[in-house]
């Protein structure tokens, strides 16, 4: 199965996420924020992006910038609490595929991965 990264600095929340696509049979791995998920990427190729919005050091909109202008197009699945109109339209316009606001129904956010791949 195909590796996620999930970037959420709430550990609850990580590894909530993470456990679900565990059971569902997929490689997972966890990073605080976007910069050490921007790190990891060097390092392992993941086929999916679960992204929180608001995070310390470097937030999902930075992490997101990033990686798009690094010429790097994983499909990002933002999840966030703040889903403003605002928000919601700089995250697709940045180039995220989704963004989902907490709390989430879980098997919306199974779908949608499964859905991208």
């Amino acid at each position: 199965m195909p590796d996620i990264l999930i970037v959420e600095d709430d550990k609850v929340t990580a590894e909530g996420i993470k456990s679900i696509f565990l059971a569902e049979g997929f490689g997972v791995d966890i990073a605080e924020n976007g910069k050490i998920a921007f790190n990891w990427l060097s390092n392992k190729n993941y086929s999916i992006i679960i992204s929180d919005l608001m995070m310390p050091e470097m937030d999902g909109l930075q992490f997101l910038n990033r990686l798009r202008s690094s010429g790097n197009e994983i499909p990002v699945i933002i999840v966030t609490a703040y889903g403003n109109i605002e928000n919601m339209l700089t995250v697709f316009e940045m180039g995220a595929v989704e963004i989902l606001e907490k709390p989430f129904d879980i098997d919306e956010l199974i779908d949608l991965v499964k859905g991208l791949l």
